[in-house]
């Protein structure tokens, strides 16, 4: 019989197999504080920024709601524009409990740049000190502020998309049904990036 040279188990490429054995051991170990978490997840990301000439940001204090006012930051295009600019509604993951502007700095300047969009980025209140429905509810009153008022800002509240990744993503697909059935707030896209659905 022919030796073709197969081996008895499954072959990974080298660079699959080098991923693989990198990843094996989750980032975060479940005994590390959150404090200590979030600092890790901050350093992952800490990577050479993106010119920060080509886009501009700034922080605005959301709107008033019973869960609390939070941050905003609004990222957009540097230059002016002679018309209102789109809007990404953009919701973090990293599991409800970390993440914050810093860790996802570098996605919310490619977006703006990319799709030439304000991308508004609510920092919402993490776990443990907001649980469900804290966090929902404060990314919808940003939403929905943006379409009351974001004419002010620049902002074209006739076009905005919601995105988010991983938990976040599984933020932006609950406040796309609570918009409609609120029926308060219009999304015309929506993307999720890893998204969180299940719980398997």
């Amino acid at each position: 019989m022919t030796d073709y040279g197969l081996t008895d188990g499954p072959v990974l490429e080298s660079v699959t197999r080098e991923f693989a054995e990198t990843h094996t051991s989750p980032p975060v170990p479940p005994d590390v504080d959150l404090a200590a978490a979030r600092r890790l997840v901050t350093d992952l990301q800490d990577k050479p920024p993106l010119e920060e000439t080509d886009t501009c940001a700034q922080w605005i204090m959301g709107p008033a709601n019973p869960h609390g006012r939070i941050r905003v930051r609004v990222v957009r295009p540097a230059g002016d524009r002679a018309r209102p600019l789109p809007v990404i509604v953009y919701l973090h993951g990293l599991g409800w409990a970390l993440g914050d502007s810093v860790t996802h700095d570098r996605i919310l300047r490619s977006l703006a740049l990319g799709a030439d969009a304000a991308v508004v980025f609510p920092e919402y209140h993490l776990v443990p000190r907001a649980r469900y429905p804290v966090a929902l509810e404060q990314c919808y009153a940003v939403s929905r502020w943006v379409t009351e008022d974001g004419a002010n800002l620049g902002l074209d509240s006739g076009r905005i998309a919601l995105a988010g990744d991983s938990s976040g993503a599984n933020l932006a697909a609950a406040l796309t049904l609570m918009a409609k059935e609120r029926g308060d707030v219009s999304f015309c896209y929506q993307v999720l990036f890893c998204p969180v659905t299940d719980a398997g």
